[in-house]
């Protein structure tokens, strides 16, 4: 049976509901709020420990990492993630930072230009690339709630993951 793990951080915090109701047993979501790409890079091992042989990840991780002053710091956290990933699985699909609701100009070209880096990066390695960014940008305002400041979990779980 093949294994599936999701990790991340908050964003994926419900999403088990999905990715977990076909088969609970060789599907696992790892939501860990707050973490930033060298908090992943960290656990690894703990996280696909039971996992089995070469499982399927998909990781969301990177919105709470700042990247002004940290560029390359970053990229290689991202790196390091991608090293170990490879020694324990050659399914990995990386998910894209999503947009950060109400967040400056600034900070949202500062995703973008992670986005690209990591979607080339993702294609470098042979790693999978999931693009959510225009579903957010667009002005889909039912993705969050009425707050404006998180997301809308109903609605957000099927489009980023079914």
């Amino acid at each position: 049976m093949l294994g599936v793990v999701v990790v991340g951080d908050s964003i994926i915090k419900r999403v088990d509901r999905v990715i977990c109701r076909a088969d609970r047993l060789n599907r696992t979501v790892c939501c860990l709020p707050g973490a930033r790409v060298r908090h992943v890079v960290d656990r690894v091992d703990r996280l696909l420990g039971g996992a089995g042989e070469d499982p399927a990840v998909m990781v969301h991780i990177g919105t709470n990492d700042k990247v002004s002053g940290r560029w390359k710091d970053l990229k290689n956290d991202f790196r390091e993630l991608g090293s170990k990933l490879k020694k324990r699985s050659s399914k990995v699909v990386f998910s894209e930072i999503l947009p950060v609701p109400r967040a400056t100009v600034e900070r949202q070209r500062e995703i973008r230009e992670v986005n690209a880096w990591l979607k080339a990066w993702c294609r470098k390695e042979g790693f999978g690339f999931l693009e959510h960014w225009a579903h957010f940008a667009l002005g889909r305002k039912e993705l969050y709630k009425k707050d404006g400041y998180k997301n809308n979990w109903d609605i957000t779980i099927p489009v980023l993951f079914i």
